[in-house]
């Protein structure tokens, strides 16, 4: 290491900012430079080079400044290094300490800084570097809790606290741009109901994601991943809830989806294990996976947990007999992650005697077309189909907007390239087929093909259901309902071939 009081020593001046302090405390790029280059003309110094880091936090050394001077510290290409103050260097105890003592010191560099002024030429001067190197590190964790703290709180004032980076359904403006936090992006709001809408009719993820790619964009991009309709399904956002830190506080941005929907998609998502493609492409429950007929598709009305085969004995001997029931997780408390409501009280149903009823109501559909009709009718849609076409309108018109903006600027003389204008034009064309598909899509199913297609389901169901296994039997039962929900005596039966619809059975006796 070169004497530090001789002269013409080559020195690296090296100058960092983060965008709080610059903002905060005036630590600016080009203030900092002058003063080091005024230090290093008083000490007849030489300037090597003088390198930046605008806008790096001090937490770690990925930083491309700090990457530089490494380098250049271990090309031997200088014999010091300067630097306004400590903490320019890093925030990290440690990171500093291996700076000076395994890059620098190991070269031959010395390390200066002029707001503490101390160089590590001495034994004073490196005993210094380690004591406030300690300071700069209690500094960055008080700065850590008290971002910590600022979090929680905007968490249990119902903000959101993902900044700028809002979540597919929202866009997120500040209150300079009219807003204060997540406000509803109706296109992309529209996407996210037709997630659930899909996932909770049986489409597996693989296919609602590929469907949405097809269909939408987002301001993102597209559905790239199932990942991206996981944390979609996953997100309690999308209730109005803000999720934060393991604790669940009420937003105060307006909810896509009710609680009741979300409830329904995180059951299904949690025994997705259970779950099967079937030939028709939809995913439903296996039927190997449960030695009960409707096994894996009984639900609770009241408490929203599944309702699964559970028994006692009676008798001795000979006499000793097994009576199982259909019965709410929420009752029974045999397993607490599938617990919703401990104070449910939701009736009990003797196996057989629901089993019967259920394959009555099949038996039903396949003599009576009366009956069948009426199941496959349903309620109407007419509103939320409304609503989409409306949104899907609203893009379209956007998008037809941004086309026309692009051709004028390109016809006025815009410095554009023609290669660049024509991609873009090529992007919001597909986006426009899109939309414009999705449109045609978005119309009632007519009843006439709904009919044929559960005609053809119920193709064998007597025999299947007179001379089959149990397991030819449950496969049948669960290609025909999608779920079904017990409250009380009354039976709520949801066929798979009428989407959102559900035949009322009431006053059934358990």
């Amino acid at each position: 290491m070169r004497d530090m009081d001789s002269a013409r020593l080559r020195v690296v001046c090296y100058v960092r900012v983060s965008t709080r302090e610059q903002a905060e405390k005036g630590y600016s790029v080009s203030e900092q430079q002058e003063r080091l280059k005024a230090y290093c003309l008083a000490k007849d110094w030489v300037v090597a080079q003088v390198i930046t880091d605008p806008g790096f936090s001090g937490a770690k050394l990925e930083r491309p400044g700090m990457q530089q001077l490494i380098s250049l510290v271990q090309a031997k290409k200088c014999d010091a290094v300067l630097v306004w103050k400590l903490d320019r260097l890093s925030r990290s105890q440690k990171d500093t300490l291996y700076l000076i003592e395994d890059v620098f010191l190991k070269n031959g560099c010395a390390f200066v800084s002029m707001n503490e002024n101390f160089d590590t030429s001495t034994a004073f001067g490196r005993a210094m570097i380690g004591i406030l190197s300690v300071f700069a590190q209690l500094e960055r964790e008080q700065i850590r809790e008290r971002m910590a703290v600022g979090r929680v709180g905007r968490a249990k004032a119902g903000l959101f606290h993902g900044g700028g980076f809002a979540p597919i359904g929202y866009d997120y403006k500040t209150i300079a741009e009219g807003g204060a936090g997540l406000v509803v992006n109706e296109y992309e709001a529209m996407q996210v109901r037709e997630v659930f809408s899909l996932y909770l009719q049986g489409w597996p993820v693989n296919r609602i994601r590929k469907y949405m790619a097809a269909h939408y964009t987002t301001k993102d991009g597209d559905w790239g991943s199932d990942t991206t309709v996981r944390d979609v399904l996953k997100n309690p956002l999308y209730t109005g809830k803000i999720n934060w830190a393991k604790k669940v506080y009420d937003g105060q941005h307006e909810p896509l989806i009710s609680q009741e929907t979300f409830d329904a998609a995180a059951a299904r998502l949690a025994t997705s294990s259970w779950k099967r493609t079937c030939s028709d492409g939809m995913e439903r429950n296996s039927p190997f996976k449960s030695t009960h007929l409707l096994g894996g598709i009984i639900w609770c009305a009241r408490c929203g947990a599944r309702y699964f085969a559970s028994g006692n004995y009676s008798g001795r001997g000979e006499n000793k007999r097994y009576w199982p029931y259909y019965v709410c997780y929420s009752r029974a408390k045999s397993a607490k992650h599938m617990i919703r409501d401990p104070n449910c009280r939701n009736d009990r149903w003797a196996v057989a005697k629901l089993d019967a009823i259920i394959e009555g109501e099949i038996r039903k559909l396949a003599f009576d077309p009366a009956a069948l009709e009426l199941a496959v009718s349903g309620p109407q849609q007419d509103e939320d189909v409304a609503k989409r076409r409306a949104a899907l309108q609203q893009r379209l018109n956007d998008l037809r907007a941004q086309m026309g903006r692009v051709l004028d600027l390109y016809q006025m003389g815009g410095s554009l390239p023609a290669s660049m204008v024509g991609d873009r034009v090529a992007k919001l064309q597909a986006e426009i087929d899109g939309v414009e598909a999705a449109m045609a899509e978005a119309v009632e199913e007519p009843p006439a093909k709904r009919l044929d297609a559960a005609r053809d389901a119920l193709v064998g169901a007597e025999d299947v259901l007179d001379n089959g296994t149990l397991d030819e039997r449950r496969e049948l039962v669960h290609s025909l309902i999608h779920r079904i929900d017990l409250d009380g005596e009354n039976i709520d039966i949801h066929w798979s071939f009428a989407p959102e619809a559900a035949e009322v059975i009431p006053g059934r006796s358990a």
